[in-house]
This record gives C-alpha cells, structure tokens and sequence, in this order.
C-alpha cells in the first residue's frame, strides 16, 4: 500500500505587518501630528517594501505602495514638511 504524500505550503507574509504598520502609522500623521508619524511611517515602509519585493509578495508591496500613498498625502497636508522639504531644496540648490 501507498503511503500518502505530505504537502507542505508556507504563507508568505513578508512585508504585511510593516505595510499595514505604515499605513497606521501614515494615518495618524495625517490626522494628527505628522511631523513625527510620517517619517516614522516611511522608514516602516521602507523596509516593508524591501521585505516584500525580496520575498516576491504581491500583497505586502501592495500595502506598502499603499502607505507610501498616504505617505505622500501626509507631506502635502502638513505645513511644517512642506516647510522643511522646501528649506532643503533651496539648501541643495544653492549648494555648489
């Protein structure tokens, strides 16, 4: 008699607890103080994304495309990195 054969399936999850952290994250700097959360937001979405495209996860680098959207949406409603992003501009361009 045959004995039956074991499969075994992995999930593969890289990227989806720091991609739905960046979006947490990125949330709360758009409603609140985004000067803290949306830098904290992108550097969870950095290496969530880098997690994710190593491991090939579709979902995970469709999470953290998502939190880099609100991301965006959190620099462009907060005065204050607007600010800043504009000061570092005018540093690098008058930089020779």
């Amino acid at each position: 008699m045959a004995k039956p054969e074991v499969v075994y399936v992995t999930a593969n999850n890289a990227g989806n607890s720091a991609g739905i952290f960046a979006c947490v994250l990125a949330a709360l700097g758009i409603f609140t103080l985004s000067v803290v959360f949306v830098p904290l937001a992108a550097i969870v979405a950095i290496c969530g994304l880098v997690s994710a495209i190593l491991q090939v996860n579709v979902s995970g680098i469709g999470l953290n495309l998502f939190a880099w959207l609100l991301i965006v949406v959190g620099i462009v409603t907060s005065p204050v990195l607007i600010a800043f992003m504009l000061m570092l501009g005018g540093i690098l361009h008058l930089t020779p």
